[in-house]
């Protein structure tokens, strides 16, 4: 059998070329294109790999993917060279590429005003993200001279100002818009961006828009599975059209001016995963009913709801967050939030909140911090609530809380803050907790603890704040990361430590009213970042020089 090959073709004078020749012609120029970009970007450290002499097959190349371009060569097809830094605008070369469908220059510091004149030449440019750069200006007017095969367009953590154009929407292929966290203002095209009924992903958050509602025109984005438009003058209530949504997963519309009650088909929507409404000016009371059982992150805080917890809450077996800090709650815990099994963070502080905290809370899941201050709630803190090792906050002050501490809560070797102050606690507290070693913070004052306080504390601790117990020991001796230590009016006793230099970054020292004894140390004096001294009603002698 005889090989046959592919031979050149003058037909009328024209050299037509093999669809090999063609491919590997193609595949050249590439090589030579990579190169040109490479030098118009000042030749950055990121692309030492494209250079001819030292690899040949550019499609090795750092950032570089190809496509059998048929024929047998090979063509570029995306570049991905998001996290290098460069101080140059986007090379003219870039879209001499016949062939490139994805470009990411994300988070490389891009200077410049949108590179249009450049991109408009990549005809097909599926992806484009440009995110996180320094980009400014005004986008253009044509931007809609993009790509009409265009899916994925990124412009978000830029600097882009005045009014975003209608020519975003007349992309009709896109599947994802982001243009959250710019500069832009005025009104935004809300009919057009409706039209796109493709589209999947719409980020608009994080902009000085004009005050307008949510618009119904969106209702006709039956595809769209996340929606984050927070902290962008939104008004008016959210509207019931966003029913017609059956497909989101996320919510976003935080930090807004939204006014009405919370609609009930966000509470039923079986697919939402991430619903987040904090700071804005909700009213209404929480659901009875509650079967958007995907939820994983509730954040409804700082709005103005009313009314009780749901038992409902403890059937969204997925939840991981949930936030409702800041309104006007009233009510119990229902005890079945005590069995999520992936329940992380649970924030309720700053509502009028009562009884007793869920008796499982902690048994059953992974909690990190336990956020509850300033509320009515009583009796003792879960026996359990450190039993994942994963707790990091406890903040339950201002509250009624009473009886001892959880012994194992010694053991909780994860815990960063407990602020437990003006409660009723009782009983020794764990010596162990002071030995915690990310432990940063402490305030405990006015409950009625008792136990010692050892001579040496985690170096970790920043702040304590005891004052108003029962406490006997000493002041510590070491604790070189100290800068608050109030402990007024306990049993206090022991002297002074004689070297105050390991307490070298104390500015506010307060022990007054315990039963410390002896001299006033001369090396208090090394203590030159301290503000506030007060060692009044012990039995100190001498004076501080």
């Amino acid at each position: 059998m005889s090989n046959t090959c592919l031979l050149p073709v003058v037909i009328g004078g024209v050299l037509l070329l093999s669809a090999g020749e063609c491919s590997s012609q193609l595949a050249a120029g590439d090589r030579d294109t990579l190169v040109a970009i490479r030098k118009g970007w000042g030749n950055p450290r990121r692309l030492a790999s494209w250079d001819p002499d030292s690899a040949s097959d550019h499609c090795s190349w750092d950032g570089v993917t190809c496509s059998d371009g048929g024929g047998g060569g090979r063509v570029v097809t995306e570049l991905s060279l998001s996290d290098m830094k460069l101080t140059w605008t986007l090379p003219a070369a870039m879209c001499d590429f016949v062939n490139l469908t994805r470009l990411d220059l994300s988070n490389t510091g891009l200077p410049g005003t949108f590179p249009g004149a450049t991109l408009y030449r990549c005809s097909q440019l599926r992806f484009l993200d440009l995110a996180n750069n320094t980009l400014h200006g005004a986008l253009p007017r044509d931007i809609g001279n993009l790509s009409p095969v265009m899916e994925h367009l990124n412009l978000s953590w830029n600097c882009f100002s005045g009014a975003v154009p209608p020519g975003v929407a007349a992309l009709p292929a896109l599947k994802s818009l982001h243009l959250n966290s710019n500069r832009f203002t005025g009104v935004y095209p809300a009919a057009e961006i409706g039209k796109l009924a493709g589209l999947e992903c719409l980020t608009l958050a994080d902009n000085a828009f004009a005050p307008a509602p949510v618009p119904v025109a969106f209702a006709k984005l039956t595809k769209l599975t996340y929606l984050w438009m927070s902290d962008m003058s939104i008004i008016g209530e959210i509207p019931e059209a966003l029913s017609s949504l059956t497909e989101l997963t996320l919510l976003d519309l935080s930090s807004n001016n939204l006014t009405g009650a919370i609609p009930a088909w966000v509470w039923r929507h079986e697919k939402l995963e991430y619903l987040y409404l904090k700071n804005n000016t909700l009213t209404g009371e929480l659901p009875r009913t509650v079967t958007a059982v995907n939820l994983i992150d509730i954040d409804l805080s700082a709005n103005l709801l009313r009314g009780e917890m749901s038992e409902d809450f403890g059937n969204l077996r997925n939840l991981t967050l949930l936030s409702l800090s800041q309104n006007n709650l009233t009510g119990t815990i229902p005890a079945s939030i005590g069995l999520l099994a992936k329940l992380s963070d649970i924030w309720l502080d700053d509502n009028n909140l009562f009884g007793e905290l869920p008796p499982n809370l902690g048994k059953h899941s992974p909690i990190n911090s336990i956020i509850i201050a300033n509320n009515n709630l009583s009796g003792p803190l879960p026996e359990m609530l450190c039993a994942n090792g994963k707790l990091n906050y406890v903040i339950a002050f201002n509250n009624n809380f009473s009886g001892n501490l959880p012994a194992n809560l010694g053991d909780c070797v994860m815990l960063i803050y407990l602020m437990l102050n003006n409660n009723r606690f009782s009983g020794d507290f764990p010596e162990k907790i002071w030995l915690i070693p990310k432990l940063n913070t402490v305030t405990i004052q006015n409950n009625d603890f008792t136990g010692a306080l050892p001579a040496v504390i985690s170096p970790n601790i920043q702040w304590i704040e005891m004052g108003n117990n029962m406490f006997s020991g000493s002041i510590p001796r070491t604790a070189i990361g100290l800068l608050v230590f109030t402990a007024e009016n306990n049993q206090l006793d022991g002297e002074l430590p004689a070297d105050m230099s390991k307490l070298a970054n104390l500015i506010e020292l307060k022990v007054p009213d315990n039963r410390i004894t002896g001299p006033i140390p001369a090396s208090i004096k090394l203590l030159l970042n301290l503000k506030s001294l007060n060692l009044s009603g012990n039995q100190l002698i001498g004076a501080i020089s």
